[in-house]
């Protein structure tokens, strides 16, 4: 019965993957295509320097005032953070997830249903996708819930009432909670021309 049900897994999966593919070509990103594989290299630079930047950001928010203050520096720092290194290295750059605590961090149309795909699984299960966009393409990697992120993303019985009054303010629709250590809470995106200006 659990190589049976395995099996309904897999390709239960393998379906939801194909789907997601069907309006752009994407891959996998151990399985891109050569060609492809410097311009994935140059968007690998920028979620390092955007994910870099993000936790240190994220750390000295939490060493001013924990998790209340951070939730300001993900929504305004970090948001200057991804615009900034997408004009310097010349792309778009930024962060999505299935569930939004902002709009204006909707997936990308070419990231909408390879996220939604890929929602609620273990982050160390999906190393990432690459998306032909015709001139450019588009990679996106996993956010996986840590343990610094369980004050603002976690179980909506553990946010601290400080939290969920600066949530209620700022992000009345919020749904970027109840997320579980490990899951995967969001994505880098960046969209990088395939050959170097």
């Amino acid at each position: 019965m659990t190589l049976l049900r395995t099996a309904l897994l897999a390709g239960g999966l393998l379906t939801t993957t194909l789907a997601a593919q069907s309006e752009f070509k994407s891959w996998p990103l151990s399985q891109a295509p050569a060609e492809l594989r410097p311009a994935i290299s140059r968007a690998d630079l920028v979620v390092v320097a955007m994910q870099d930047a993000m936790l240190r950001e994220l750390n000295d928010a939490f060493a001013r005032g924990g998790p209340a203050t951070a939730i300001n520096s993900c929504h305004i720092d970090a948001t200057f953070v991804e615009q900034r290194i997408g004009k310097e290295e010349g792309t778009a750059a930024g962060r999505t997830s299935d569930r939004l605590r902002s709009p204006t961090n909707a997936p990308r149309p070419w990231a909408a249903a390879l996220v939604k795909a890929h929602a609620g699984r273990p982050a160390r299960s999906v190393d990432g996708f690459v998306v032909d966009l015709g001139e450019k393409i588009g990679v996106l990697r996993p956010i996986a819930e840590r343990p610094m992120c369980a004050g603002c993303h976690g179980p909506v019985g553990r946010l601290s009432a400080g939290v969920k009054a600066v949530l209620a303010e700022r992000y009345p629709a919020d749904h970027a909670v109840g997320f579980t250590e490990g899951e995967i809470r969001g994505w880098f995106w960046v969209e990088m021309p395939k050959r170097r200006q």
